[in-house]
């Protein structure tokens, strides 16, 4: 029982990440991946998301978003195109979890799907109530919420894939 619970916490703080910024979820499962001994002998998804190839796509979007967000013409993120991203990063990271764990990947796959629409409700409707004071005071908020999503993407990983190498200090090098 313990592994599916902490399974589905990581889809879940992973999904919230990808609601924050749509490509660090991906980004950060990717590298964490790469760097898991078993990496070429999972199951799909977690198989595609580790490869190189994956890697060096999912890097520039994930720096481009981050400094994208910043600028004051970014696009709302609660909107339906954006939403609708938000949503298939957040699952597909959540199934690669899964499928790293050779684990079922339909439920943590809603989770992080589910936690991913959340989340991007909630940071759009805090970014605007408190981000409407100045260009300044919304990037400052952006960057706390780059830290944030970081952290909850790194604690996640970590939880989720800290059993597979026997040791929860291993799953902290997997480059997050």
């Amino acid at each position: 029982m313990k592994r599916s619970s902490s399974l589905l916490w990581g889809a879940l703080a992973l999904g919230a990440v990808a609601g924050m910024r749509s490509m660090l979820a991906p980004t950060m499962t990717s590298r964490a991946l790469a760097k898991h001994p078993d990496a070429n002998n999972a199951d799909e998804p977690a198989r595609t998301l580790a490869a190189q190839q994956t890697r060096y796509l999912l890097i520039p979007l994930a720096v481009g978003e981050l400094v994208g967000d910043k600028l004051p013409f970014a696009p709302d993120r609660t909107i339906s195109a954006s939403m609708m991203v938000r949503a298939v990063s957040g699952g597909m990271t959540a199934a690669a979890l899964a499928s790293a764990r050779r684990q079922p990947i339909l439920l943590p796959a809603l989770a992080g799907a589910t936690a991913a629409c959340v989340s991007a409700k909630v940071g759009a409707s805090l970014r605007s109530r408190y981000g409407s004071f100045g260009p300044f005071t919304n990037a400052a908020l952006g960057i706390t919420e780059d830290c944030l999503a970081l952290a909850i993407g790194s604690a996640g990983l970590q939880r989720a894939l800290g059993e597979m190498s026997g040791s929860g200090r291993e799953a902290h090098a997997y480059g997050v």
